[in-house]
């Protein structure tokens, strides 16, 4: 059987230039460098595998590459996603896992996510076509637009630590064995910098990412630790003259959150009420449509940073939007408060200047400024701060007028538990342990011999084939009754053997039975045992009783805590501004005005190109 293991929740998007006109999607057509530099579209989505690749991932994907397709000529556009189904081509695999809910039941299905001129979202494939045809399109001086709405996860260790996309993992095994996971299939901020600054030239890049630890990619752009002028000291500390070992390059643009957070969005089951978060509601405001009915939500974005805005104002979620601009002034805001508050070595200005900062970000208040620049982004975070108190009612004195410490306060309280509850870690364990004895000793052997017998009303077809394929596993010790990990082992299982798996050779009703026995496996075996003839094996259903009733949950508040951590946000970002400002940091704010051009970039439209 096919090992099939579930990525950390992390999908990956992206859509990049040079399309191939040939079949042959392992090794596509190199177009040549073209004459005139030209803009790129880019999207790089569905990573992970088919367990982790959600339904959410595919409908944003579907979305973007409808628009692209309406907006932009063929030659600009590259499109990766999951296992590279497209629909000139035979399908490979079921890549998008679907979960539906009825009767009390979750069931899961799965759709290959077919999309025109798609590639497989594998590391290798997005690189070499990014050195080989998009970055040639754009060096002399266009733009590559650069769409990941994929999975996102942490990598490495220490100061090696950064953001990665999770690329499509799902390979073929050795010598035809299978299908197996490849969890190296990651992609770093390290690496991908890397590859832009060889081959990017005179190009830019904007970006819009939706995954989760995505904050880390503002670093393609910025260095992770600003390097001060001199002047502000009287004797330069070893740690000020240190200069950063990464070039600028011309790349800036969006993310869902920032580099140690999950993000929202990634649902098996979107649902109009229930979906939510940047992944929709960035798309959402670029297209100007709803990503599931496609009815219009009113006017389209003109541009990168008006979409931005557009999705924070709705973003009641874990999220925590930013721009590159943005990541850069929490650099500095960082520093000052770890290197320049804790030195006496900077002149004057510098001190009054670091005192100023301590008082905005306690306050929320800034000096009179005839900056445009800084009021414009004043502006929008006040937008931002008045909506997330409409969002949250019960802390809207703390959003607005709350101290600095009063909101370190709430964003240390994230993740308390409240007292009670149900049974605690231990007793838990122990009561499953005593659940799964009793399922091993009694109720099993019995319902497995009914199974084998054929003595099941009902137990048919996809539902008994799946079932005799599961307790076949059992007996080679596996356990899909009570599983110690999750559900995720048994959803595997009815992956590959409903069918779903192979789209091409699909019986759907069979597999759909398949999929609903093993939504309903525990309830209908524990019935079963109730209605024996059996008294032990009556007590045992009994004591273990059907699986919980599925309870639908409601649209989550915006948290106290994320609220305020944003909020903060927005504070330290306009006092490290402001501060750049008292001590005339020309280069630092050269570069803020660089990265807010970059993302102020159109959208594509009709003609763009």
């Amino acid at each position: 059987m096919p090992r099939l293991l579930p990525a950390f929740f992390v999908v990956v998007a992206a859509l990049l230039a040079g399309c191939s006109t040939s079949g042959d999607r392992a090794t596509p057509a190199v177009s040549p460098p073209p004459a005139a530099s030209r803009d790129a579209y880019v999207l790089l989505s569905g990573g992970g595998t088919p367990l982790s690749n959600n339904y959410s991932q595919y409908l944003q994907a579907r979305a973007l590459a409808e628009h692209l397709g309406r907006t932009c000529p063929p030659e600009a556009v590259w499109i990766f996603f999951g296992a590279g189904n497209r629909p000139d081509a035979p399908l490979i695999l079921a890549d998008a896992r679907r979960e539906t809910r009825r009767e009390g039941l979750v069931l899961q299905s799965w759709e290959p996510g077919v999309l025109p001129r798609n590639r497989a979202a594998t590391r290798d494939n997005f690189l070499r076509a990014l050195r080989d045809e998009i970055l040639p399109r754009v060096r002399d001086g266009g733009t590559l637009h650069l769409f990941v709405g994929d999975h996102g996860e942490l990598a490495g260790k220490g100061d090696a630590r950064e953001s990665a996309i999770t690329m499509w993992q799902l390979k073929p095994g050795r010598r035809g064995s299978g299908w197996v996971t490849d969890d190296k299939e990651i992609l770093g901020v390290a690496e991908l910098r890397r590859v832009l600054a060889a081959g990017l030239g005179r190009g830019r890049v904007v970006f819009c990412m939706t995954q989760c630890h995505s904050g880390g990619f503002h670093e393609l752009g910025v260095a992770r630790e600003p390097v001060p002028p001199r002047e502000w000291f009287a004797r330069v500390p070893a740690w000020a003259a240190v200069k950063s070992k990464y070039p600028r390059l011309p790349i800036a643009g969006f993310t869902a959150t920032d580099e140690d957070s999950l993000a929202a969005g990634c649902d098996a089951d979107p649902i109009p009420e229930r979906w939510a978060g940047y992944e929709r509601f960035l798309p959402e405001a670029i297209l100007g449509r709803d990503l599931m009915t496609g009815a219009a939500l009113g006017s389209a974005a003109p541009n990168y940073t008006a979409a931005h805005e557009a999705a924070t104002l709705v973003d009641r979620t874990i999220d925590k939007p930013r721009a590159t601009s943005d990541h850069l002034l929490d650099g500095w805001a960082r520093f000052i408060e770890t290197r320049l508050a804790a030195t006496l070595e900077v002149n004057a200005t510098v001190l009054q200047a670091v005192a100023a900062y301590q008082r905005a970000v306690d306050t929320g208040r800034l000096a009179a400024t005839d900056d445009p620049a800084l009021r414009a982004r004043q502006a929008q975070f006040a937008r931002f701060t008045a909506r997330l108190a409409e969002q949250a009612p019960a802390a809207k004195d703390l959003l607005l007028t709350g101290t600095r410490a009063q909101l370190d306060a709430t964003i240390r309280g994230r993740g308390e538990r409240p007292a009670g509850g149900g049974p605690r870690g231990g007793a838990r364990r122990g009561q499953l342990a005593e659940l799964r004895k009793v399922w091993t000793d009694t109720l099993r052997p019995a319902w497995k011999a009914a199974v084998l017998r054929g003595d099941v009303p009902g137990l048919a077809g996809g539902a008994l084939d799946l079932e005799k394929h599961l307790l076949a596993l059992e007996d080679g010790g596996r356990d899909f009754f009570l599983p110690r990990g999750g559900g995720d082992a048994l959803i595997n299982e009815i992956y590959w053997r409903s069918g779903y798996a192979h789209p091409a050779t699909l019986d759907r009703p069979r597999a759909e039975a398949a999929a609903r026995w093993g939504a309903e496996r525990r309830t209908r075996i524990v019935a079963w045992g109730r209605a024996s003839a059996d008294p032990a094996v009556r007590a045992a259903a009994e004591k273990i009783g059907p699986a919980p009733a599925l309870a639908d949950e409601p649209a989550r508040a915006l948290s106290r805590q994320t609220a305020a951590e944003r909020v903060l946000f927005y504070r330290r970002a306009l006092a490290a501004w402001e501060f750049l400002l008292a001590t005339g940091a020309r280069d630092a704010l050269a570069e803020i005005a660089a990265l807010t051009a970059i993302e102020g970039a159109p959208l594509p439209r009709v003609g763009a190109n």
